[in-house]
C-alpha cells in the first residue's frame, strides 16, 4: 500500500515538475516520459479502508461508495484509479480478509444492536455524521454501555467489520449509507 501511494504522489509531483526535475522522478521512467493525467482520488491506503470498512467485494459497489464521495468521476476518465479498485479488492480478499474475526453477540449484546437498527430508522442519509455518532452513543448509554462507550463501539467493529478498531461510525454510515448499515447489521446478528 505505502508503494502505491508513491507512485500515485510521484504522477501528481510529475504534473508539475521541469525536465531535470521529471528526469528524477521514476514515474516519468516507468510510463516512458508520459506521465498519465489522471487525478488522484483517493490514496490507495485510503481506498483499502475503504474496502475493508464496507466489505465491498465487487468494483460495482466500491465505485458506489466513491461516487458518493465525489459524484462526478466515471471509471473511463480515471483508468488507474478504476484499476487500483480491482487491486484494493485483491489485496482485501488474499490479505486483510484472513486475518478478520467477526463476534458472534449474546442475547444483551444481539438486544443492544437491534436498539441501533432501530435509532438508524429515524436517521437519514442528509444527516451530517455528527448527528449520527450522537445518536449511536446516546443508543449505547441507553442500552447498557454508558460507562464504557469503547466497549461499545468495541461490540460494533467485532460484530459488523470483524476487528476491535474501525471507523467513526457516523461518517461511515453517512458514507455508506443508512439503510445499508442497518442491512449490515441485520446480517451480522442472525
Amino acid at each position: 500500500p505505502k508503494a502505491v501511494d508513491e507512485y500515485l504522489d510521484f504522477i501528481e509531483k510529475g504534473k508539475t515538475q521541469n525536465e531535470l526535475q521529471l528526469l528524477m522522478n521514476p514515474v516519468w521512467h516507468v510510463h516512458n516520459g508520459r506521465i498519465p493525467k489522471d487525478e488522484t482520488i483517493m490514496t490507495f491506503s485510503m481506498l483499502l479502508n475503504l474496502v475493508e470498512t464496507s466489505n465491498a467485494d465487487s468494483k460495482e459497489l466500491l465505485w458506489k461508495f466513491v461516487k458518493k464521495y465525489k459524484k462526478d468521476i466515471s471509471e473511463k476518465n480515471y483508468p488507474i484509479f478504476d484499476n487500483l479498485i480491482s487491486y484494493a479488492i485483491k489485496y482485501f480478499n488474499d490479505v486483510i480478509k484472513q486475518q478478520k474475526k467477526y463476534k458472534k453477540p449474546n442475547t444483551d449484546e444481539k438486544n443492544a444492536l437491534e436498539a441501533l437498527i432501530k435509532t438508524l430508522e429515524n436517521c437519514n442519509d442528509k444527516m451530517s455524521p455528527e448527528d449520527i455518532q450522537t445518536l449511536i452513543y446516546s443508543t449505547g448509554k441507553e442500552n447498557g454501555y454508558a460507562e464504557n462507550l469503547r466497549d461499545w463501539f468495541k461490540l460494533i467493529y467485532e460484530v459488523v467489520f470483524g476487528d476491535e478498531n474501525g471507523p467513526r461510525m457516523g461518517f461511515f454510515i453517512s458514507f455508506f449509507g443508512v439503510n445499508e448499515t442497518k442491512q449490515l447489521i441485520k446480517d451480522k446478528i442472525k
